[in-house]
């Protein structure tokens, strides 16, 4: 009982009362109330019933933004979602198919960290059909995976920095391959990949299994430059970790595809077992190397970058 009021307090709180219980740690449960909140008020277009710290950052595809100049008048429902977080950190990371009120679908990924009770960051990717080329497929995504949502016995978790290391290891593979220095990614073979909700691995197409493996076995992606790399929610429970990232191109060189011609903003989130990757989904949009996004990055070559 005292758990579950909590919980009805710091909701209170997220919509704009002041409880007592502020201060306290926030657990699974108590982090979720907060994005359920942000959600609440995007559906209903109102800014203003959301709580936020007083000086509160707030970007949307990489722009800095009111809260209110972020939320679109047709989102409805989210009809699809699933959520992780890391209650050491306050960090909370979801994924979201949105329905909106003329029928269309928006692909959304939220970020919130939420510090002494108080939403301090708010960072969104969103993208609608053609904001990332051809990538486009919500109406795949009709259930989430157990991938996605089940807690891991503790003795078969990776840990934070073990998770961590795994997204490096794609993001390795994604940089050298097609080059000598080219080392495979941790996935397993029937890995699963969405990017905005349109399923690109892990399915037979033209009488041939696509692994993720093979598109960078077979240096597919070669001149793709991945930069300003972040890893700003790991939840250990769920093994999983997402990692915000910008798609560019290596100085000089040309792309492989129209699917990898244009600059991208991505957050990607790599559902990780015993230290193989099991299933990955994307929010993309495009997005040109020239325009930052402020926030810091973990690890990574600068744009244009040719190593």
């Amino acid at each position: 009982m005292r758990r579950w009021a909590k919980v009805v307090a710091l909701a209170a709180f997220a919509a704009g009362a002041a409880p007592a219980l502020a201060q306290s740690a926030c657990d699974r449960a108590c982090l979720t109330v907060f994005v359920d909140a942000y959600y609440t008020a995007l559906f209903a277009n109102d800014a203003n019933a959301l709580r936020q710290a007083a000086r509160a950052r707030i970007t949307d595809n990489g722009d800095e933004k009111s809260l209110a100049q972020t939320f679109w008048a047709g989102a409805e429902a989210a009809i699809w979602r699933f959520d992780i977080v890391n209650t050491d950190r306050g960090d909370t990371g979801t994924q979201a198919v949105i329905r909106n009120a003329d029928g269309t679908k928006t692909m959304h990924a939220l970020r919130l960290k939420v510090l002494n009770g108080a939403i301090t960051e708010i960072e969104t990717i969103k993208a609608n059909e053609g904001d990332a080329d051809r990538l486009w497929g919500p109406d795949q995504l009709t259930a989430v995976s157990a991938d996605l949502t089940h807690s891991i016995r503790e003795a078969e978790r990776d840990s934070y920095y073990e998770l961590i290391a795994v997204a490096e290891g794609y993001w390795r593979a994604f940089q050298t391959n097609g080059t000598p220095a080219y080392r495979a990614a941790r996935l397993m073979p029937d890995a699963r990949r969405y990017e905005n909700g349109l399923q690109t691995t892990g399915v037979v197409r033209n009488g041939e299994y696509q692994s993720a493996q093979r598109g960078f076995d077979e240096g597919r992606f070669l001149n793709r430059n991945l930069w300003d790399r972040r890893y700003p929610v790991v939840d250990e429970e769920r093994g999983i970790v997402l990692s915000i990232v910008r798609f560019g191109i290596k100085g000089g060189a040309q792309s492989q595809s129209a699917v990898t011609s244009n600059d991208r903003l991505v957050a990607e989130f790599f559902a990780v077992k015993r230290g193989y990757i099991q299933e990955i989904q994307a929010v993309l949009v495009n997005r040109p190397d020239a325009q930052p996004t402020g926030w810091p990055r973990d690890t990574g070559p600068d744009a244009g970058s040719v190593k």
